[in-house]
């Protein structure tokens, strides 16, 4: 009997010194010796990509030795939202990490549903002057920043240099002179002969997130709105007649056979297309076709000039004991040597002002375009916890205009389908 209640003594005093110890552990994160712990999930991009993240958080741990030290999980992003599947699943099992990258549209959804904390209090308001205006749109929720980016993304006008030379078009060089839309339908019209069609929007990605990316800025052009100013409602918005008639325009450039719904996914490339309605991200993948000079001018414009905007970026997650740790995480992997790092290995847009200065290449043209459109007519998708539904909606409506069906009943079925969702999230 004795024995027996010496060993429960024994027990009991084990686990109390176990508790006593330097190793706490949290949701999510843990400190060790003093030196913080910290887990991090960044999507399966790009190799180049990835070795990036690898290598920056390691240098991260270096400079923060002794105080804070980063775990980092590249999470396969697999296909459809696969990457997005598993961060809402975490949420529920309290297994989230601490930092974590997203993509810039489900910012809005992430910071609504709790899975976000806001990180205002981190950030210097001089620092947050340094990004581009889409990107600190793109990580604001209900007036709270959420999100950083350390790189941007722009969609442009490419064209083949020697075919708008032979139809004697030239494309213009500065932004007070893109083209409009009627200047723009008229130079894909005059482009379009034989075999060869005077514009591809690559229609080949299907009915998915692309459609809305490209698809807004002509609504935002023609000086419409996807949802009110409060982001609260669709209706009236999204099915309204400066969306109605932004949707009709790409009726037209589909109806005038300038353009063609079963597209090949390098007709532009290969000299079937005289211009493409392409991302930044092409541009790498145009040193495989050796017979293509090309040029590329600003997206066309209807009422104001608008391009589109949004790539990933990283936030604190509500589940981390450690979140002013946490966000030290996100402001280095967005600050501005990592930002002129990813962007030189990536090729796409850098994220802040002060980083275009020291790549001298987008002073001139042709990436010159996509410095002003980034930093002077850049605008993110809307921050909203009903994006998932609301993109998925517009981008059915967009494919219904290229096939010719009448646009209005489409965007109405949208509006109603997104606002059915927003009533899921009203306070």
């Amino acid at each position: 009997m004795k024995k027996g209640i010496l060993l429960l003594f024994c027990l009991i005093f084990a686990f109390s010194m176990a508790g006593c110890s330097n190793d706490k552990q949290g949701a999510s994160g843990s400190e060790k010796g003093g030196e913080v712990q910290l887990k991090m999930w960044a999507h399966q991009g790009q190799p180049k990509e990835v070795d990036f993240y690898k290598k920056r958080i390691d240098e991260f741990n270096k400079e923060h030795k002794g105080k804070i030290n980063v775990k980092l999980d590249i999470i396969p992003s697999g296909t459809g939202h696969a990457y997005e599947d598993k961060i809402n699943a975490a949420a529920t099992s309290n297994g989230l990490p601490d930092v974590l990258d997203m993509d810039g549209p489900f910012v809005g959804n992430y910071a609504a549903t709790g899975i976000l904390s806001p990180i205002d209090d981190y950030v210097e308001k001089s620092d947050k002057q340094d990004f581009a205006k889409s990107i600190i749109q793109q990580g604001t929720y209900d007036g709270k920043l959420y999100a950083l980016g350390a790189m941007e993304s722009s969609i442009v006008v490419f064209y083949n240099k020697k075919l708008l030379k032979e139809a004697g078009i030239q494309a213009p060089e500065t932004l007070d002179k893109a083209w409009t839309w009627d200047q723009f339908m008229e130079a894909s019209k005059k482009l379009t002969k034989g075999d060869v069609r005077g514009l591809t929007m690559h229609m080949d990605l299907g009915v998915g997130e692309w459609l809305t990316y490209m698809g807004s800025v002509f609504v935002w052009s023609n000086d419409g709105l996807l949802l009110n100013k409060g982001r609260t409602k669709a209706e009236g918005y999204l099915n309204g007649p400066e969306s109605v008639e932004a949707l009709n325009y790409v009726k037209g450039l589909f109806k005038s056979k300038v353009v063609s719904v079963s597209n090949g996914p390098a007709d532009f490339e290969e000299g079937k297309a005289a211009m493409m309605i392409g991302g930044v991200w092409l541009i790498p993948g145009f040193e495989d076709y050796k017979n293509l000079d090309w040029g590329m001018t600003y997206f066309p414009y209807s009422k104001k000039k608008v391009s589109p905007s949004g790539s990933w970026a990283f936030g604190v997650s509500s589940q981390s004991q450690h979140p002013k740790e946490a966000a030290e995480v996100v402001k280095w992997m967005s600050n501005k040597d990592s930002v002129v790092e990813i962007s030189k290995i990536t090729g796409m847009p850098p994220a802040r002002e002060s980083a275009f200065k020291e790549i001298k290449e987008y002073d001139k043209l042709p990436k010159k375009v996509i410095k002003d459109q980034v930093l002077n007519t850049a605008k993110a998708r809307p921050a909203t916890p009903a994006y998932p539904v609301l993109s998925a909606k517009f981008a059915e409506a967009f494919q219904a205009a290229a096939l010719g069906q009448d646009v209005k009943p489409e965007l109405d079925k949208a509006a109603k389908d997104t606002d059915r969702e927003l009533q899921r999230f009203k306070k």
